[in-house]
């Protein structure tokens, strides 16, 4: 206890001055004036850095161009009468989702079963299938109305007997 009690004394008997309490401050500014002095301001931003996104974006641009000007010459064979198409041609209409090759003829069009639908952004899109890969006495097939019914959607119990229609 006695330790306790000289501490006290001690703090009652320091006098507390103006000068004391700037030198206190003092650290305090000292340190926030030397950030401001490590913080490096630049007079502008803009012209520099503006003119090297530039050309580095032209440069990306011309890489791009060129690989689609590349990517649309690659030459693809039609699944039905083996004619040659490039895709820049845009002639291949379809990829059928059965057999997985490309048509720009002999397409049965695109399924109507409920395994062959997918809802994206709010569209129902369809796989699309040639003559085939899907069973040509039924009815829908042998339209030409653009719609189908594949092999695995006409064993589906859950398709519409609507289009099981021979």
């Amino acid at each position: 206890m006695s330790c306790c009690y000289s501490k006290k004394e001690v703090k009652e008997n320091k006098k507390i001055t103006y000068d004391s309490i700037l030198k206190v401050k003092k650290p305090y500014k000292q340190k926030k004036e030397k950030l401001k002095i490590k913080r490096n301001k630049r007079s502008s931003i803009y012209p520099i850095p503006i003119q090297e996104n530039k050309k580095l974006l032209e440069i990306e641009h011309a890489k791009k161009e060129q690989f689609t000007k590349a990517f649309l010459k690659e030459i693809i064979q039609c699944g039905s009468c083996s004619e040659l198409f490039s895709l820049g041609d845009h002639a291949l209409k379809i990829n059928c989702g059965a057999c997985n090759k490309f048509f720009h003829c002999n397409i049965a069009g695109t399924c109507v079963g409920p395994n062959c639908s997918v809802i994206l952004n709010g569209e129902k899109e369809s796989l699309k299938y040639c003559f085939g890969c899907v069973n040509t006495y039924l009815k829908i097939n042998i339209l030409d109305n653009g719609q189908s019914l594949c092999k695995t959607c006409e064993i589906d119990p859950t398709t519409p007997k609507i289009y099981l229609e021979v």
